[in-house]
């Protein structure tokens, strides 16, 4: 009878214990955590080092994330802008700070509501109405092309660019100024354009702006979108890969569309300014350098028509397309750097002083 009891004895003791189990499960649970933070750490390295990201499909695909899902946009940083109820938004008056992974740069704003000093409202010889692009989004205030060309033509210049605004709402936010002086238009143009002046065309040449109560949610919501929560990076890029409906591909020119000069050119003629006696250049920037449209041509070869008024049909049109390309353009971000911003202003110097020496 005891041989049974020493069997059961030993069966026993070679069961193992939770005890000793303990840390091999610990371990096993340990390791999953810790790669996958170790993985969300490397992101977070790549996406502030943006030059050591291999292009292609990794570049485009940290860049789809970076603008739509981490991008601090400064038209709805509570410290940078306001409601406008002309303009759905403008810069708020005095000094911020903008920054995301590839810039930190000081904004100073005057009391128009642009990025520009309180003494360059005062009857400036040239103003640069434009979007994010003209505004200087990335680059400090005195490397903006308008600021450049300023110091390299000696006159007054204000430069009135503000994130995202169409040409229509930039003629709005021009005629705010005074232009007892003005000589010169310089129009940054941008493919994103062309939907706020359609609707500006179809709407009986008329833009109507969305409530503060909307703009508030807007801001609510951009705000929620772009904060940041532990395993942010790792699962929103697995839900991105995943998508049947997001498509990874290298940055691409939107596509011309057939009434797109058209719009462009009612917008100029049927806004408030009156543009008569000014001298018009027109050059596009758009994101990522993908300058590569027709635009342009298109522009050049519909002003040719002798039934457009004079300051429309002499109008000059830069065309930047080859030299504007992806070494004047951040990595990660689609918007101009330093150098970007020097060749503009390096060209359009060039034609003012021409226009300069023929008077």
């Amino acid at each position: 009878m005891s041989k049974p009891k020493k069997t059961k004895t030993l069966h026993q003791a070679k069961q193992p214990t939770f005890r000793s189990l303990a840390p091999a499960l610990a371990l096993s649970l340990l390791i999953p955590f810790v790669l996958f933070f170790a993985a969300e750490g490397c992101i977070s390295f790549a996406l502030s080092h943006p030059r050591l990201i291999p292009k292609g499909y990794a570049l485009n695909l940290l860049r789809y994330y970076y603008a739509n899902f981490e991008r601090d946009v400064i038209q709805f940083s509570e410290a940078c802008s306001r409601y406008d109820a002309g303009l759905f938004y403008t810069l708020k008056p005095g000094a911020c700070r903008f920054a995301n992974r590839e810039f930190d740069v000081e904004y100073t704003i005057n009391s128009l509501g642009v990025r520009d000093d309180e003494s360059a409202l005062n009857n400036p010889e040239i103003v640069v109405i434009g979007d994010s692009q003209a505004m200087g989004w990335a680059v400090g205030q005195r490397q903006t092309f308008s600021s450049l060309l300023g110091k390299l033509t000696g006159k007054k210049i204000l430069n009135t660019g503000v994130s995202s605004y169409g040409t229509a709402r930039e003629m709005i936010m021009l005629d705010r100024v005074a232009r007892g002086r003005l000589k010169y238009l310089i129009i940054q143009y941008a493919d994103n354009d062309y939907d706020e002046n359609r609707y500006f065309v179809v709407n009986n040449h008329r833009m109507n702006i969305s409530s503060a109560e909307k703009y508030e949610h807007v801001r609510r919501f951009h705000k929620d979108n772009t904060g940041y929560y532990p395993g942010k990076h790792i699962l929103t890029l697995i839900k991105i890969i995943r998508s049947p409906d997001i498509s990874i591909s290298d940055p691409v020119a939107s596509p011309y569309q057939s009434d797109e000069v058209d719009a462009f050119l009612q917008v100029l003629q049927k806004s408030r300014p009156d543009l008569r006696n000014l001298k018009i250049i027109v050059f596009e920037a758009d994101p990522y350098a993908a300058n590569d449209r027709s635009f342009l041509e298109n522009l050049k070869k519909q002003i040719k028509d002798p039934s457009y008024p004079d300051h429309i049909r002499n109008m000059i049109v830069l065309d930047l397309g080859k030299e504007l390309n992806a070494g004047k353009y951040l990595t990660l971000d689609d918007h101009m750097n330093t150098d970007g911003h020097r060749l503009l202003a390096e060209r359009l110097t060039a034609i003012i002083q021409k226009l300069e020496n023929k008077r």
